[in-house]
């Protein structure tokens, strides 16, 4: 028999709760204000809850005395939803071993293996009473355009007019919103907000690629540098630091962890690499402030930090699955493991492969390209489609 949690007791196993699903809230899963939850003397207390994002949905069981939280399909019992979703066809459970860091570790890094902690793809399946791109159509009425329109206190036929006209946002949203690989829904996930930041403020319409640097080792610790540059500057709530973000990725003594100085890297380049990606935030940051506002932002550019083109950098929730894939494929098929990874062990390496930045060029180079597993063996990072590809979830709506 178990005894009853008293008050103090239930409060503990709350916030318990709560840090185990930190990451999801960060990702922008809405944690209620209160949790169920029911008593069996038997099998000790339990929390209950259902996760929201966007239109989909996760139910959440803790049980305390197992040891265990469980992720769930969320059902319509009430046949009440209109356009949402259970993001999950199956139960998922995470053991715990009752470290709090360590247990929430291991729920970020089972969420991110199932997409959770990424904006959600989606794919309406045939015979819906609606269609993928018709589905699409409706949420980002709802959660970009909306609330620019509220931003704005404009007719929702001129702010669509001011966005189709404009030079920076019009080709942005025909050729990276509406053009993604699947359809992305408009979450708000602040880490994929960095990248897409990275991506289309750093990366492209920018010189920084006409100025590529000698190694794609290289160019990839400076990618990471930029998306690590950004994050700070992203707030879920308050929006992206425009200001801040300009200085960092600008910034003449910009350094990597090996210490190299990311304008000495492009040498007589870094005056128009340093012009150009200055254009691109102050374009982002006048479509922030005089067009959309802060939340239509972080949505548009989540959405641009979840396209095929970052499907394989770091930064996504999904990085250490992509990382456990590749080497456990790496392992299977005999490849040896980059020193001094050879004698510490596959899980050694997925672990620090968590910050890859801070690894030598030689686990980098293996990481990406795998250059001892010949033409038909396992593939690195540029090329694993399997490891690198992110899951889609197909969802069913029928008609009445």
């Amino acid at each position: 028999m178990v005894k009853e949690p008293d008050e103090a007791e239930w409060s503990g196993h709350v916030e318990r709760l709560e840090e185990l699903l930190r990451s999801l809230a960060w990702a922008g899963w809405e944690l209620p204000e209160a949790y169920d939850s029911e008593f069996d003397p038997e099998h000790g207390p339990l929390l209950f809850t259902t996760l929201w994002r966007t239109g989909a949905a996760i139910d959440v069981e803790y049980d305390p005395a197992a040891g265990e939280l469980r992720l769930l399909p969320c059902e319509d019992i009430t046949g009440e939803w209109d356009e949402a979703f259970s993001m999950l066809d199956e139960t998922i459970g995470v053991t715990l071993d009752g470290d709090v860091e360590r247990d929430a570790e291991t729920v970020a890094e089972r969420a991110g293996e199932l997409g959770l902690l990424d904006a959600t793809r989606i794919r309406v399946a045939e015979g819906s009473g609606v269609d993928t791109a018709e589905l699409l159509a409706e949420k980002y009425a709802e959660w970009i355009f909306q609330p620019a329109q509220q931003y704005r206190e404009i007719p929702m036929e001129d702010l669509l007019t001011e966005l189709n006209a404009d030079e920076v946002l019009a080709p942005y949203l025909r050729f990276v919103v509406f053009l993604t690989d699947f359809g992305v829904l408009p979450d708000l996930v602040p880490d994929a907000v960095a990248l897409g930041i990275a991506a289309w403020c750093w990366r492209n319409n920018t010189a920084v690629e006409a100025w590529h640097l000698p190694s794609d080792v290289l160019m990839a610790r400076v990618n990471i540098a930029a998306t690590r540059a950004v994050m700070p500057h992203v707030d879920p709530v308050e929006g992206v630091d425009w200001d801040a973000v300009e200085a960092a990725l600008t910034d003449p003594a910009w350094t990597l962890p090996t210490g190299a100085v990311v304008s000495e890297l492009f040498g007589e380049g870094w005056p128009e690499v340093r012009r150009t990606v200055a254009e691109q935030v102050r374009a982002w940051k006048r479509i922030d402030e005089e067009l959309v506002g802060p939340e239509a932002t972080l949505r548009l550019l989540t959405i641009g930090g979840s396209t095929g083109y970052t499907r394989h950098w770091w930064g996504q929730g999904r990085w250490t699955a992509i990382c456990r894939r590749i080497v456990t494929d790496a392992v299977q098929a005999g490849i040896p493991l980059p020193q001094p990874y050879d004698s510490r062990g596959p899980e050694a390496l997925v672990k620090d492969l968590a910050d890859p930045d801070l690894l030598d060029d030689h686990v980098l180079e293996w990481l990406i390209d795998m250059p001892d597993a010949g033409v038909g063996g396992p593939r690195g990072l540029r090329l694993h489609k399997e490891a690198t590809t992110p899951p889609v979830r197909t969802v069913c709506f029928y008609s009445d």
